[in-house]
């Protein structure tokens, strides 16, 4: 977009990030350092406890969870895979609530879905017209597929510095079980706040797995599973 520009987004788009409190600190640094090397202004935007939009900045935002517990306190129970509330709150509405706020009836909203995913498009598509905004997914268009993204970054002078099994919201219940227990075996700190939350809840995130403190104590003792994914994780896909 910017490249279509001349480097300078039109004052009609408008970049926007919304903050859980639960995303990783590299995905907090990715996201200021994208808006200084080019000069594109982000909009930090959160979920305050009484619902809403607050736009905050990369220094202000919150870092503990704190929109997301709101929320917990809030619905009085958990997400889970059937019903991801946390993404609908926390990023889709808060997103919605701030172009509301700017006049905006509808608007177009870009997804970065790439075209070796057009399942995940097919599913976006099958539901546009049934919100204020219509989706366009540039990347899926113009063919770029995940090669086309790597060879992109190794380019660029930053990146993302995550690891394949990682992802941007800490340890994500919808991550396949392998990758969580990972994630928690190299960041043990990690899984408080998810153990504290299924504490306070008296369920786990999912029911028909182990909870985060169970997760925790494995990971101590036993051998580090198999890396791999099942057709039960939809894996961070807060676009879906």
């Amino acid at each position: 977009m910017l490249d279509a520009h001349g480097g300078v987004l039109p004052p009609d788009v408008h970049v926007l990030f919304a903050n859980t409190g639960k995303e990783r600190s590299e995905t907090l640094l990715f996201v200021a350092e994208c808006a200084t090397r080019w000069d594109v202004p982000i909009h930090w935007l959160e979920r305050p406890a009484e619902g809403g939009v607050a736009e905050v900045d990369s220094a202000s935002a919150s870092r503990r969870g704190e929109p997301f517990d709101a929320l917990l306190q809030h619905r009085g129970y958990l997400p889970n895979p059937s019903m991801r509330f946390c993404t609908t709150e926390l990023k889709v509405r808060v997103m919605r609530d701030w172009m509301r706020a700017r006049g905006y009836d509808h608007w177009v909203n870009c997804v970065g879905l790439r075209a070796d995913e057009p399942r995940r498009v097919a599913s976006g598509r099958a539901s546009d017209g049934s919100q204020r905004w219509t989706l366009a997914y540039p990347l899926f268009d113009a063919g770029v597929t995940v090669a086309d993204v790597q060879a992109f970054w190794t380019a660029q002078p930053f990146d993302l510095a995550l690891r394949p099994w990682e992802g941007n919201c800490d340890v994500c219940y919808l991550k396949h079980i392998s990758k969580r227990s990972r994630i928690i075996e190299d960041r043990p700190d990690l899984a408080t706040w998810w153990i504290d939350a299924e504490r306070r809840a008296g369920a786990p995130f999912r029911d028909n797995e182990p909870s985060f403190f169970s997760l925790l104590e494995w990971t101590k003792t036993q051998r580090r599973l198999p890396m791999i994914d099942d057709l039960t994780s939809v894996d961070c896909g807060c676009t879906d």
